[in-house]
């Protein structure tokens, strides 16, 4: 986790934020072949079913979110 030091207080979280999903977003575009690939290679699958796996390749690909943090209590 990026502290961002430089950002105001209200800024950093959506900092946070935002390279997530940049990094998400690159993450989809790396795994682009694999779906192109799948596609060709199993032309019966459903869309429905393809979209599935790609969003189950995608979770796995997907480092785990981290549990220490900022807590906010209710």
């Amino acid at each position: 986790m990026k502290p961002y030091y430089n950002l105001p207080l209200e800024q950093r979280r959506l900092q946070q934020l935002v390279d997530q999903y940049n990094a998400d977003a690159r993450l989809w575009r790396r795994l682009e072949p694999k779906r192109r690939a799948r596609r060709k290679l199993q032309p019966r699958l459903s869309r429905k079913r393809l979209k599935e796996l790609a969003l189950r390749e995608f979770a796995k690909a997907r480092p785990p979110h981290d549990c220490i943090g900022e807590w906010r209590g209710p």
